[in-house]
């Protein structure tokens, strides 16, 4: 590093999306990427973001160069930096496509993408939108909405670690000489390959894993169970009491997929539905109410319209005020 002349890895990369980069400085930044695994994961998050930005050039009437500096800077704010020769100016389109790769990632509800350099561990935290990440052992988790993720690949040589907080859906890359550990409040959830989603949210009153394929083990204190696919394992937190079950859950990926199938299900079942399909917060004032029956089935449609539907099928009165809802009423009709 010198004192004069330096620029970001982040703008480097930037410059080698773009196709402004000199050879002297492609070399530059394979043998940055190519010397560590998290320098390869920024690298490969940059580029996605870059990828999915598909923005032209366009003027929009913004200083693009200072948003992309303000922006860049909380994005990659430990970025390490390499001497380079001065570059002839850029045009707009470098600096716009710089700007949309980061707003992109914000967009996305990822606040948080970095590697912490001492502790060696990962963080991808989501606020008012879903998101897919791949994990540098290259596992995948989609996180739905206000969730965190902290993968910890070299705390311990034996086991990956990840400490979930929200809820998500893992796939796991299949590792049989480090199995793949989650922690998630009070309970432990091991796998050596398998895909399984995990509702560990702090408002609610159960952490559920349930299955989608393979062989998941479910831990609480001495308490243990075994996980096939199609099956369920609920944590009651008052109790302390873990049990087992066949999964009955039709809506457990609808944050993800954006349908939800209701048969002859109980009110209270639908609000739970809604409640983290949306990351609303629903709720029922008369206790007669919650076994009211519904049968439908919604794809795509917003919170607003399946509660006016709830409203007129089974005679209620719903009171809202942004994501605070509260159902009531004499009965179902």
């Amino acid at each position: 590093m010198t004192e004069d002349n330096q620029i970001d890895y982040f703008q480097l990369i930037a410059r080698y999306l773009s196709g402004n980069a000199a050879d002297q400085e492609v070399k530059l930044l394979e043998d940055w990427v190519l010397s560590s695994p998290e320098n390869k994961a920024q690298f490969n998050a940059f580029k996605k973001a870059w990828m999915l930005s598909g923005i032209k050039n366009q003027a929009l009437g913004i200083d693009a160069e200072k948003e992309w500096q303000a922006t860049a800077g909380l994005l990659f704010p430990e970025a390490k930096t390499v001497s380079l020769e001065a570059r002839p100016q850029r045009g707009i389109g470098f600096y716009l496509r710089a700007v949309a790769a980061a707003i992109v990632l914000v967009i996305a509800g990822v606040w948080v993408f970095q590697y912490l350099n001492r502790g060696r561990s990962l963080e991808f935290a989501t606020e008012n939108a879903i998101a897919d990440n791949r994990l540098p052992d290259g596992s995948q988790v989609a996180m739905n909405q206000y969730s965190l993720v902290k993968f910890s690949p070299k705390a311990d040589k034996k086991y990956r670690r990840v400490e979930l907080a929200g809820d998500a859906f893992f796939e796991v890359q299949r590792d049989t000489a480090r199995p793949f550990v989650i922690t998630a409040q009070d309970i432990e959830i091991e796998v050596l390959g398998t895909a399984f989603y995990v509702d560990a949210r702090e408002d609610q009153p159960q952490i559920q894993v349930i299955v989608q394929s393979g062989t998941v083990s479910v831990s609480a204190g001495t308490q243990q169970v075994i996980l096939s696919a199609d099956e369920i394992a609920v944590y009651d937190k008052a109790t302390g009491v873990l049990t087992e079950k066949a999964n009955d859950d039709l809506n457990y990926m609808a944050w993800r997929t954006g349908v939800l199938v209701f048969e002859t299900a109980d009110l209270e079942s639908v609000v739970f539905d809604l409640n983290r399909r949306f990351h609303s917060n629903i709720s029922i004032a008369n206790p007669e109410l919650r076994s009211c029956e519904i049968t439908a089935t919604y794809e795509q449609d917003s919170l607003e319209a399946i509660v006016k539907i709830i409203e007129r099928t089974l005679g209620l009165k719903a009171e809202i005020n942004g994501q605070d809802i509260v159902f009531s009423g004499q009965g179902c009709e």
